[in-house]
């Protein structure tokens, strides 16, 4: 460490200089400059500050004393620590340099081991301090969050990798007012609070930074604004499960996109967006929280209303199952059903998920989802049992997101019974990318272990389905309907289905074809090979007791 430390000697005698310079040596230092007067040593340094001085209080023409005076008048003595070195100890010039910003005060003869002492000391005081104003230049001192600064250069080098991110601002609108009533140490501490209400919903990779007096900078990497996200925000400025809302209550909220459209805007235009978007909302309006983007202002809040709607629904009852058959080859016999989700809406009637799920399939409530449709789903067989045909199987719709969560084994081991597993079989929807491949993989073996079986749905119009069947442990596929349909007047797409069934022979794994809606496309499919049928030339999906007839009950 000491070799990289730039040390100045500044002494007329040529001996002294020649003693320091050797027992700096033999404290590792390399980068030593001398002087032999205050005139050229403060040339020196105005050329180029060295880390420690070296000072002799008296010298001709200028001495210590007038040279430290120099250097107070120039305000060259707050990061540049000096050591002054004498043969002269007299209080009165010790607490005069002391008094100027001199850092230590020597006596000569100079001992070694009295020398590194002191320079160790003022260096390690020296590099607590560049610690401490390189923490400052980063962090806020008070709440101990990144800053402004940090914020910024984040945020710069998400625009410059071309990233996405969403930046909220939330300003506390009552810190000040705290600040002056019960005093600055409290109003710190709501910010601190607040901190932790975002740190619960926040990702390892998200920065929550202290940007103004009374304002926290949320930046969520790869994130876009949407209703989603407006919902977390909303969740940290809500009350907590007590009801008790806190420092929260008064605090309102805005969230911007990144990268800024305009090539222009930067880091610091897009931060002071979001802080003046959240300064014009209102504490007492019924939506605190703004996107500062106004068309997907209004997409989000329609997306949350419908979001919100659904859960409405969930917990009164209003959604169920219905049940779409599937047939073996001569399309003669029942082999199973695929559970179908719906919403009797109390104004809009039935409706079928792509009505309402497009708002849920991101957020927390579609793994709620995926448990409710297990839990009906294994209701409805128990109900059946005595009337399913022995090869019978009940196909149920699930996403990626609830697989991944890890909670969907035991949930299905707790409410399928051991003698209806076999009846079941659990689809993995290909519309949706898998992100933690290994956790997904996980949990389908779980599953499998329990005696259940594996399905990819929509196979060949998802995530890379051929490398699926190698990574996820499967039983079945699923052919999507973009394969089935027209394929009796278009040979390229007869042969294409051809090789999909083939592939599907050579892995052992069974197949179904979906989306039958013509006798022409029922009549290929039956000459290709063994599969099973589902489509609306089959049956339509029918509530459970339409279902139930059909299998005798």
């Amino acid at each position: 460490m000491n070799a990289d430390v730039h040390v100045l000697v500044v002494d007329d005698n040529e001996n002294n200089r020649f003693m320091l310079v050797r027992y700096l040596h033999r404290l590792g230092f390399r980068q030593i400059a001398e002087a032999d007067d205050g005139t050229s040593a403060l040339a020196r340094i105005r050329e180029s500050r060295p880390d420690l001085v070296l000072l002799d209080v008296i010298m001709p023409d200028m001495d210590g004393v007038q040279m430290l005076e120099v250097l107070r008048r120039e305000g060259r003595m707050g990061d540049m620590p000096v050591i002054m070195v004498s043969a002269h100890d007299t209080s009165e010039i010790v607490v005069r340099c002391i008094e100027l910003g001199a850092e230590d005060y020597l006596t000569k003869p100079i001992q070694t081991p009295m020398l590194r002492a002191r320079v160790m000391a003022i260096l390690e005081k020296r590099r607590l301090r560049e610690i401490e104003l390189e923490f400052l230049t980063h962090f806020d001192p008070d709440t101990r969050l990144p800053n402004r600064h940090a914020l910024i250069e984040r945020i710069e080098r998400l625009v410059a990798g071309g990233r996405r991110f969403a930046l909220i601002a939330i300003s506390c609108r009552n810190h000040g007012s705290i600040a002056l009533s019960s005093g600055e140490d409290d109003a710190t501490a709501g910010l601190r609070v607040l901190n932790d209400r975002i740190q619960a919903s926040a990702l390892p990779t998200d920065i929550v930074a202290r940007v103004g007096d009374g304002t926290l900078a949320w930046l969520l990497p790869d994130v876009s604004p949407d209703h989603v996200l407006l919902r977390a925000v909303e969740d940290v400025l809500s009350g907590d499960a007590h009801g008790r809302a806190g420092i929260a209550s008064d605090c309102t909220a805005a969230i911007a996109s990144g990268p800024p459209v305009d090539a222009g805007e930067g880091a610091g235009d897009l931060l002071r967006l979001a802080m003046s978007e959240a300064m014009r909302v209102s504490p007492e309006s019924s939506e605190r929280v703004l996107i500062a983007d106004s068309a997907l202002r209004n997409e989000a809040r329609e997306a949350l209303a419908m979001l919100r709607d659904v859960e409405r629904a969930l917990a009164e009852g209003e959604l169920l199952l219905y049940f779409q058959p599937i047939f073996d080859r001569d399309a003669q016999r029942l082999v199973g059903a695929e559970a179908l989700l719906r919403w009797m809406h109390p104004v809009r009637g039935l409706l079928p998920p792509g009505a309402f799920l497009g708002a849920v399939e991101a957020s927390p409530l579609m793994e709620t989802l995926d448990l409710w449709v297990v839990t009906t789903a294994s209701q409805a067989l128990a109900s059946w049992q005595r009337y399913l045909p022995e090869d019978f199987r009940l196909h149920v719709n699930l996403t990626a997101h609830g697989i991944m969560s890890g909670r969907l084994p035991g949930h299905v081991e707790q409410v399928v019974p051991m003698p209806l597993r076999r009846n079941l079989t659990l689809e993995l929807t290909e519309r949706v990318h898998v992100v933690d491949m290994p956790a997904c993989v996980g949990a389908l073996q779980q599953i499998r272990a329990l005696g259940i079986q594996v399905a990819l749905d929509d196979f060949g119009t998802g995530f890379s389905s051929l490398s699926h069947i190698n990574l996820l442990p499967c039983d079945l596929l699923k052919i999507d309907r973009s394969f089935v349909t027209g394929v009796q007047g278009d040979p390229k797409r007869r042969r294409l289905l051809s090789s999909l069934i083939g592939m599907a022979q050579a892995l052992e794994l069974g197949v179904v074809a979906e989306g039958i809606e013509h006798g022409d496309e029922l009549q290929v499919l039956q000459e290709l090979g063994p599969l099973q049928l589902q489509g609306y030339l089959l049956g339509r999906p029918m509530p459970a007791g339409e279902l139930l007839a059909r299998m005798g009950g």
